[in-house]
């Protein structure tokens, strides 16, 4: 009886085919991610920025503060993105949770955040800091009285010289070797959520292009100032609009 096998060649062939396919679908579910991550970065910005331009209204036209601690009544600290409880802030970065409508911004943001798909589908290690998804964006720390939101230091939207040159949010993460599971041999990719004219915590992941939203309510792409790209995790599109200590974009 003859037997049912493959030859040598048709082997072969049947692994170039699958090589072929393989590489194919690799390619159009990289444009999808790529995609995904645009649109989900331009849907968190449009929504920021509609929130802010409502909240300025109400408020004086004064920004919001980078944080704050929250009542006695309920400790934990409220950040610009939302609120976290003291036993949060007490857990393991990862399992550490916030929630937005308690923020100075969750009664304008019209329709809320999502999650960003660039960190846990971007191909590079990722160390999450919160259970309840990846914002993925920053806040200029400049304009919300420091990192620890000093009221006397806040800005007035009528104090900036030129509203259109100043960014509001971008597109943000930062390099950890200091935290467990990251160290200096392990460099980790991690969400961020502020920018002064220090931290090089700028996320050029679209193309090498940050996304940006200006305090006149305009948005837009911004390229990395090569000089303050973090060189820890270079291929991670890590650094900032301009070089350290300079205060370009931010006031």
């Amino acid at each position: 009886m003859e037997k049912n096998a493959f030859t040598l060649i048709e082997t072969l062939a049947a692994l170039v085919v699958t090589a072929v396919l393989t590489a194919l679908l690799a390619g159009t579910g990289w444009k999808i991610y790529e995609k995904s991550s645009l649109a989900v970065s331009a849907h968190n910005i449009r929504q920021l920025a509609a929130g802010a331009a409502a909240y300025l209204g109400d408020n004086n036209y004064t920004f919001w503060r980078y944080q704050e601690a929250a009542a006695m009544d309920r400790p934990g600290t409220i950040w610009w993105f939302g609120f976290e409880t003291a036993e949060s802030k007490s857990r393991p970065e990862g399992r550490r949770q916030f929630d937005p409508g308690l923020g100075p911004l969750g009664g304008y943001v019209p329709a809320g955040v999502r999650p960003d798909v660039s960190f846990s589908l971007g191909g590079r290690a990722f160390k999450p800091k919160y259970q309840s998804g990846y914002l993925g964006l920053g806040y200029n720390v400049l304009l919300g009285g420091g990192w620890g939101g000093n009221p006397a230091l806040l800005k007035k939207f009528w104090s900036l010289a030129n509203p259109a040159d100043v960014v509001v949010f971008f597109t943000s993460a930062q390099v950890n070797t200091f935290q467990s599971p990251a160290s200096a041999k392990n460099p980790m990719l991690e969400e961020f959520y502020g920018l002064d004219e220090r931290e090089v915590t700028v996320h050029f992941r679209h193309h090498g292009l940050a996304m940006v939203a200006y305090a006149n309510g305009a948005a837009g792409f911004l390229p990395m100032d090569e000089s303050a790209r973090d060189p820890r995790l270079p291929k991670a599109n890590v650094g900032r609009f301009a070089p350290r200590n300079s205060k370009k974009y931010l006031e």
